[in-house]
């Protein structure tokens, strides 16, 4: 604004300058043309023999050009006047001099010698114009010398700089409004920028849906408050959330719905976890906490109070429902230290509580897997299916009291190339945690009908029982695909059982519903394993076609000497019973413990008293429980 400024007033200075000059122009022209011209005479006092003003002029004509600018130069109105011949000559001067003035050399000089007309502003102590132009009598019209005169510039430069005044003030209001316009314009622009650069920033760091921080600002926080714990010795929570069944809430109502879940969801949490505490969306259904101060005890009070507000009930497209959510915590730094770690172990810990009934579920190490390795032991795991790596073993399953063998459980082995052979333990998870346990399954089920074919052709009409796990359950097809297996290899389906864990009828219940319906209406023998562990409601149980229902080992191991052990047994298999199922004992080691559940009716079990599992030809004979001890329990 200020360089605008300043080359507008040089503008109009060089315009001021410019017009002073054309001023004196005017000026001097009329000087000559009224005074200087009439004083020196008629044409032939005009020297128009040739010589100009060469001979210089008469006493009459000098008199005469005394009487016509001596009015002009006493009022100021003139400077200095001078009359010069083209050789430079001085033959008239307002005070007598015959000598200065321009040098004949000077281009001004010499332009007003050939007819042009020359003005000058001179600065000095006092600023004028210098005027140079042709002296032409108006009897011949014929140029005769070059009149030089000295105009003051004052009155002319005090009128331009009242002009130059307004204008400035005109200029300068104008431009002072342009400025403030400009200013509000950049004020409101810059407002504008920052804004939308605070919701940019905002909209990289936080969920656009419940507008909680997402996954990066929760690194980020979270490192953040363990390198400060790290640093201080403070101790606190990780903890990450998954939400029950919300894929059926986006099926059966709508992302809408699913969307607005979410939200009243993560507001509730919010609410109910506090601002000391950070509360992230990773996506989808999952949310991950931390939890700054809190020790184990405080972080499961806390979280117990989080899982019963987020669950209340609420309305969404008319239809009330509850939903509930999985809590995995882990503990720092007794879980450990780096954030990738403890988000591991976090999800460990809520793994196991969305394959269980327990809605918070501390990270323990024993059980819970490594997620870290999963992806290793999955990439292997393909890997394996495809080199046939996989290997069936069989536990039998015998008849209380007698002792016969009447079914076989198929359990699937590792042979690792490097690791030798490796319990289901240690791969099982990572495979039910993919999709690799649907073709997991499909290879036991076609290797054990196999199997089972083999040996029913040595005469052994042993039934087959096959783990499946919730996903399998959740696969459409899976029922059809039993079904065309059965008939692939022409089994009767009532030799095959599908043993299915009590926590799968708890995670989707009404797909495990439908599966279990169509292959129970088939034929195909349903068991409910580790029954006790999952905590199913009878009303689960009514109206399923369970043909069989095992009694978790945790109930079993001790029953011989406890009380309350044999209280639940016996309320299990009188359940059973009034149900139509029969009952079978898992984890059975000693011949007491056989002999108890062969006195309260239980019709079959299983363990390492009866055999370890082997491949199905190593099934030898089983130790028979005596009657008369059996009777005794009964008494």
């Amino acid at each position: 604004m200020v360089a605008l400024a300043a080359v507008m007033m040089q503008g109009y200075q060089r315009d001021a300058a410019e017009q002073g000059e054309s001023q004196g122009l005017a000026q001097a022209a009329v000087i000559a043309e009224m005074a200087i011209g009439p004083a020196l005479g008629g044409e032939e006092a005009s020297g128009a023999r040739g010589g100009g003003l060469t001979d210089g002029l008469s006493a009459s004509q000098t008199e005469g050009m005394h009487r016509a600018t001596e009015h002009a130069i006493f009022h100021g109105l003139v400077l200095r006047l001078r009359v010069r011949s083209f050789t430079g000559r001085v033959v008239f001067s307002d005070d007598g001099s015959t000598s200065g003035g321009v040098p004949v050399a000077d281009p001004d000089f010499q332009a007003a010698a050939n007819g042009g007309s020359r003005a000058k502003v001179l600065n000095g102590d006092v600023d004028v114009i210098r005027v140079l132009q042709p002296l032409i009598t108006s009897a011949s019209g014929q140029s005769i010398g070059v009149l030089e005169l000295y105009l003051p510039y004052e009155p002319i430069a005090k009128q331009l700089r009242e002009q130059v005044t307004s204008t400035w003030w005109r200029m300068g209001g104008g431009l002072a409004a342009l400025y403030l316009v400009l200013a509000l314009l950049a004020w409101w622009t810059t407002r504008s920028l920052s804004r939308y650069a605070a919701r940019q920033e905002h909209s990289a760091q936080h969920d656009a849906l419940t507008g909680l921080p997402n996954r990066a600002a929760f690194r980020a926080r979270a490192e953040t408050v363990l390198a400060g714990a790290a640093r201080d010795g403070g101790r606190g929570a990780v903890v990450l959330v998954d939400l029950n069944r919300f894929k059926e809430v986006n099926d059966t109502l709508g992302h809408l719905a699913g969307d607005e879940l979410l939200q009243v969801v993560a507001t509730r949490m919010r609410a109910a976890l506090g601002p000391e505490n950070i509360l992230a969306r990773l996506g989808g259904d999952e949310f991950a906490a931390v939890l700054p101060g809190l020790g184990a005890v405080e972080a499961m009070a806390l979280l117990a109070t989080v899982r019963e507000q987020a669950s209340e009930e609420l309305v969404l497209n008319g239809v009330p429902l509850r939903i509930e959510a999985s809590f995995g915590v882990a503990l720092y730094p007794e879980h450990g230290t780096a954030y990738q770690q403890l988000m591991h172990h976090a999800d460990a810990a809520m793994y196991q509580g969305k394959r269980g009934t327990t809605g918070i579920v501390l990270f323990s190490g024993a059980g819970a897997g490594h997620p870290h390795q999963w992806l290793m032991v999955q990439a292997e795991l393909r890997h394996a299916l495809e080199r046939d790596e996989l290997v069936l073993h069989y536990q039998p399953k015998v008849g209380l009291p007698g002792g016969e063998v009447r079914g076989l459980e198929a359990l699937v082995r590792w042979q690792h190339p490097h690791h030798g052979l490796l319990p289901p333990g240690e791969f099982l998870p990572a495979a039910e945690h993919s999709g690799l346990i649907v073709p997991l399954t499909e290879w036991v089920l076609r290797r054990a009908l196999a199997d089972q074919l083999c040996w029913t052709a040595t005469g052994q009409d042993w039934a087959l029982s096959v783990n499946v796990s919730a996903r399998n359950l959740e696969v459409p097809g899976f029922p059809r695909f039993v079904l065309d297996l059965l008939a692939e290899v022409g089994t009767p389906a009532h030799r095959l059982i599908l043993e299915v864990t009590e926590t799968a009828l708890v995670s989707d219940m009404d797909t495990a519903v439908r599966a279990i319906a169509q292959l129970g209406a088939s034929g195909v023998g349903i068991s409910v394993d580790d029954f006790g562990a999952g905590y199913t409601g009878l009303s689960q149980l009514r109206g399923l076609p369970i043909t069989e229902i095992k009694i978790d080992r945790a109930f079993v191991a001790d029953v011989a000497h406890d009380p309350q052990s044999q209280a639940i047994v016996r309320s299990v298999i009188e359940l059973a019973h009034g149900l139509g199922s029969r009952v079978t004992a898992e984890g059975v080691e000693t011949p007491e413990v056989c002999q108890w559940l062969a006195g309260v009716g239980c019709d079959e079990a299983q363990g390492y008293l009866f055999g370890r599992p082997v491949p199905w030809p190593q099934v030898g004979p089983v130790p028979v429980v005596p009657s008369t001890e059996v009777e005794e329990v009964r008494r």
